[in-house]
């Protein structure tokens, strides 16, 4: 028995988590040196206490009633989180465990176990915090925000409801994400869904076409990352409308690639689309143009009616080629038009007397009637030439050279 007392009192005075022997009145009987730690008082001051003295009043009517009830036999232990008050004023949280020592009948004492939980509850407190941040945070950004697993949505915020013109919250949980892609779109998203899955990496923002409820369609720049939801794999999806600064990148792109004036595929528009050919390694054909007449329009009737000319002529230009090929303004009163395959020389005769019948029609402009002509000088790829510049040269020396004998076409002769 003395042994037993003995291993007792070692375990009592040596455990880290603080031990008391309590009355069944409240007062301490008995303390170790880890509750004088958790408390801050020396034991002398504890043992001049009760427990009600530094226990938190908010936390009293509770503990009181946990030990009434052991004391009348109606439990033999309790458990509670409850809160001492430090010798220097602060709060400490604790996890108390108390059971009741009894003899025969007769109730004794009362052993308490309290355990320092300050730190975890702070964290504990900071966490909720902070999620309770993240979650006002996502719920209230400006941003779209939707969390699917296998597909199917399991959270967008209000955001994510108004860009894709849901109602409520229900109307859209439950639904597949890929309703809301264009059907262009789907097979990409679901290798980017399958990549994400697989790699947990943040796949990189792209611009995606969206559906909305109504059948709108909206372009819309979409990130998407792996988290986790409820202890499983998800994907979140951030996503943002950008059908305006969309429209206005496509017509800056246009404007790049086309003139101002007739609409007509540009020079550089021109270049890009050779060397595509080029690169395919196809045959096709080069019709080099340039327009007489619209310098004495300019210099008589203004560049007003210059423009009104050569409008007119582009219309008439594209009208006759229609399907068959692409027109280019290469710039001034240059011209080329890009028709596929090698055409036959009576083609080429056909077509280059039909585009110059069709552009010396008279133009009305500026009160007045004018007249504009052409001369046409053709090329074949690769017969004249597999690079561009050649190419471009020798339909240029076949133009000049038309011009120069009066005729309206004239094809490269080596």
């Amino acid at each position: 028995m003395l042994n037993f007392i003995n291993r007792f009192e070692q375990a009592f005075f040596y455990s880290p988590i603080g031990m008391a022997l309590v009355s069944l009145e409240g007062k301490w009987l008995k303390v170790n040196p880890a509750l004088t730690k958790i408390t801050g008082y020396t034991e002398e001051e504890i043992l001049s206490m009760t427990f009600q003295d530094i226990t938190y009043p908010d936390d009293l009517e509770a503990d009181i009633s946990q030990v009434q009830q052991l004391v009348e036999g109606k439990n033999d232990f309790y458990e509670m989180e409850k809160r001492y008050i430090h010798k220097s004023g602060n709060l400490v949280w604790a996890l108390l465990s108390v059971s009741i020592v009894r003899e025969g009948d007769k109730s004794v004492y009362l052993i308490a176990q309290i355990q320092d939980i300050t730190e975890r509850k702070r964290l504990k407190v900071h966490l909720t915090e902070s999620e309770e941040r993240y979650r006002r945070l996502v719920e209230h950004s400006p941003l779209g925000i939707l969390v699917h697993q296998n597909g199917m949505i399991q959270y967008a915020n209000s955001t994510a409801l108004e860009l894709l013109g849901a109602q409520e919250t229900k109307d859209i949980l439950g639904v597949h994400i890929q309703t809301f892609v264009h059907f262009e779109d789907r097979r990409i998203v679901s290798k980017r869904i399958e990549s994400i899955e697989k790699n947990k990496q943040i796949a990189p923002s792209m611009y995606l076409k969206l559906i909305r409820f109504d059948g709108q369609e909206i372009d819309a720049e979409v990130t998407g990352l792996p988290i986790q939801l409820n202890g499983q794999s998800a994907v979140q999806v951030v996503f943002r409308d950008v059908t305006e600064r969309k429209r206005e990148e496509d017509l800056i792109r246009y404007r790049a690639y086309h003139d101002t004036l007739t609409d007509l595929p540009n020079r550089l528009r021109f270049q890009i689309d050779l060397e595509e050919e080029i690169n395919k390694d196809t045959t096709f054909t080069i019709m080099y143009l340039d327009l007489h007449g619209l310098k004495t329009v300019n210099d008589s009737y203004g560049h007003q009616a210059g423009d009104v000319a050569l409008i007119k002529v582009t219309a008439r230009l594209s009208g006759v080629i229609g399907s068959n090929g692409l027109v280019y303004r290469l710039g001034g009163d240059e011209f080329a038009i890009v028709l596929p395959g090698q055409i036959k020389n009576q083609e080429i005769a056909e077509l280059a007397n039909n585009i110059a019948e069709v552009i010396k029609q008279p133009i009305y402009v500026a009160n007045t009637i004018v007249q504009i002509t052409t001369s046409i000088g053709v090329v074949f790829y690769p017969d004249h030439g597999v690079e561009m510049d050649l190419l471009l040269r020798h339909a240029d020396i076949a133009m000049y050279h038309a011009k120069k004998i009066n005729t309206v076409f004239k094809i490269y002769d080596q």
